[in-house]
């Protein structure tokens, strides 16, 4: 198609625009902005004003139309407002796109002007990665971001040579996103232009190397910085902590702990919540009251952080006399409670059916002037779903979009499980049609829809809901399988269903024994004995247990007078359930 007939057809279709447009509408832009990128961005602005929403591809396309058009500043905003408006993983590509024009270009004129860049071209392109992961994590640069940025930095053409503090950031981004042989490569660059790496340099590397679980190059590193002459901090110890907590070892965390302070090392209160957080996934209460001493004794004030560490573990141990004297002690202290404090007790409470005293903490939280959010009010919806209290959970929601505060997909699962279970599918119904339509769903949500829709006796609905899991970008799972296959066999689908166990395996996921249990009791209800032979086999070849009540099952079924037939159509091993085998 050419860019004439493409402009045609891009006249027609934002005519009659609607929300399903944007696809084709890509598709036009595209062909345009190959050859007059210009006139592509001049189509965009058209699209925004015909008020179809653009998606992460619009984008992509807009940001290379002005790269290629040398108009990175017009490129430079439209990436700011990706990130704006939420997109992760889709804005990365976009992303290269203006980083890979930075570098080619290196000019900094136009982004003096933005204040992306305020010293020299080499920084640019590093200071605009730096805008991508600020935006609260959400938008993680990837390792082809980072190889194009050290790209641009090591071959820039006025002679400017990174310093040890910008090698660091590149190296810290490299081992964020496991890429270590790249970290490594410019580790060696470094030091092959006599940039001597410095302790933050190392512990990049030590963290990335954690991370991945290989201690053998951590003591590597170790032993380099001790050829270098570099010394372990502060964060270099925390490091090691941290790692070894969460794997479980914090004996050996508080033995590097004692350590450090001998070596003169003065821990701050990020290092004690390191070891605090590991004692409390031990559920070593007193190990914990110790450290909080000693932090005190040290004339460290703990701050909140610490406090979240403490009610989160004694709130799985649902300890409620122990999370209310903390709180006490909190405010003694001065330290008021943020909102994970608060939603760690809310979420404490409902599970334990006190849904009237997490109301009233909720209260609480509100008129302190601390703000809830979506997670705040998705633990109290579903304490109240789970109390049977529709009215409640309808004027929560209300309340959270009064605020400004849009459902996520946890909050989504939330509700339509929760009419689910309480018999009213039909608001479940609206509530995944409203989802679909501005949420994208995980598979676990996919799920609870599906789940939904055929308890509704909405057996078609479910399974063009199905038929859309990979457009979402997403793989079904054993459950997801698992639910249509036991609804194929309910209304008799027999064929259907092995045929769908069957391209379930080619696909790649594979049975479990709840699932192969299940199905063999869908059977057996129907007096399917035969078939459920053939899944009895996968379940001894596989080596899965056969659960008591599918045997109970076999035998009512198969001493119904056709013992003999039955016994040769089961595997070996069943035979005496069919009352003729010794």
């Amino acid at each position: 198609m050419g860019t004439e007939d493409a402009l045609h057809l891009f006249d027609e279709l934002l005519q009659y625009a609607g929300r399903s447009s944007i696809h084709a509408i890509n598709c036009l832009l595209t062909v345009v902005g190959r050859d007059c990128p210009a006139l592509g961005v001049c189509l965009f602005n058209r699209v925004a004003r015909a008020k179809v929403a653009p998606c992460s591809i619009t984008y992509a396309i807009l940001v290379d139309c002005c790269c290629r058009a040398g108009r990175q500043d017009l490129g430079h905003t439209a990436m700011g407002h990706v990130i704006k408006l939420g997109f992760t993983a889709d804005a990365i590509v976009t992303f290269n796109h203006l980083l890979k024009a930075i570098c080619a270009e290196n000019k900094t004129s136009y982004a003096m002007d933005i204040g992306l860049c305020n010293e020299r071209r080499s920084q640019e392109a590093l200071e605009l990665i730096h805008m991508m992961v600020q935006h609260g994590g959400s938008c993680q640069p990837n390792v082809v971001t980072y190889n194009t940025v050290v790209d641009g930095l090591l071959k820039e053409g006025e002679g400017i040579s990174p310093d040890v503090v910008t090698c660091s950031s590149i190296i810290s981004g490299m081992c964020k996103v496991h890429a270590m042989d790249k970290a490594e490569e410019v580790l060696q660059q470094m030091l092959d232009r006599r940039i001597l790496p410095d302790v933050a340099t190392y512990n990049s590397l030590i963290h990335g190397y954690y991370l991945l679980g290989q201690c053998e190059e951590v003591d590597r590193i170790f032993k380099e910085m001790s050829r270098n002459g570099v010394q372990p901090n502060v964060v270099t110890y925390s490091i090691q902590m941290d790692y070894l907590c969460k794997s479980g070892r914090c004996a050996e965390a508080r033995k590097i702990f004692d350590s450090m302070i001998s070596l003169g090392q003065k821990p701050d209160v990020s290092t004690y919540s390191i070891l605090l957080h590991g004692y409390s996934m031990e559920k070593s209460f007193h190990d914990m009251h110790c450290l909080i001493d000693l932090i005190v004794g040290n004339g460290i004030a703990p701050d909140h952080h610490v406090y979240n560490i403490l009610i989160s573990a004694y709130a799985q141990e649902e300890t409620v006399g122990e999370v209310h004297e903390l709180f006490s002690e909190m405010l003694d202290r001065s330290i008021y409670p943020d909102t994970l404090f608060f939603t760690t007790i809310i979420d404490m409470l409902c599970k334990n059916g006190r849904i009237m005293e997490a109301q009233d903490i909720f209260d609480l939280m509100v008129h302190m002037g601390v703000k809830p959010n979506v997670y705040t009010y998705a633990t109290l919806m579903h304490g109240y779903f789970s109390d049977g209290k529709m009215d409640e959970v309808r004027k929560l929601l209300e309340n959270m979009c009064s605020i400004g505060l849009k459902p996520d997909v946890v909050t989504y699962s939330i509700l339509i499980d929760g009419y689910s279970k309480n018999g009213r599918i039909d608001d479940a119904l609206v509530v995944i049609r409203e989802m679909l339509d501005g949420v994208k769903p995980s598979i676990i949500t996919f799920n609870i829809m599906i789940g939904v829709l055929l308890k509704g006796s909405r057996k078609e609905e479910a399974k063009d809901l199905f038929g859309g899991i990979w457009a979402k970008g997403l793989v079904p799972d054993v459950v997801t399988y698992s639910l249509m296959i036991q609804k194929l066999i309910e209304e008799s689908s027999l064929q259907e269903s092995d045929d769908l166990f069957l391209s379930m395996e080619k696909n790649g996921c594979v049975a479990d024994s709840h699932m192969l249990n299940a199905i063999v009791r869908s059977l057996l209800q129907k007096g399917e004995v035969p078939r459920a032979g053939t899944y009895l086999s996968k379940i001894d070849e596989r080596r899965f247990t056969f659960e008591a009540s599918r045997a109970s099952l076999l035998a009512a079924v198969a001493s119904g007078g056709k013992g003999q037939e039955y016994k040769e159509l089961l595997p070996e091993k069943y035979h005496y359930f069919s009352g003729t085998g010794h």
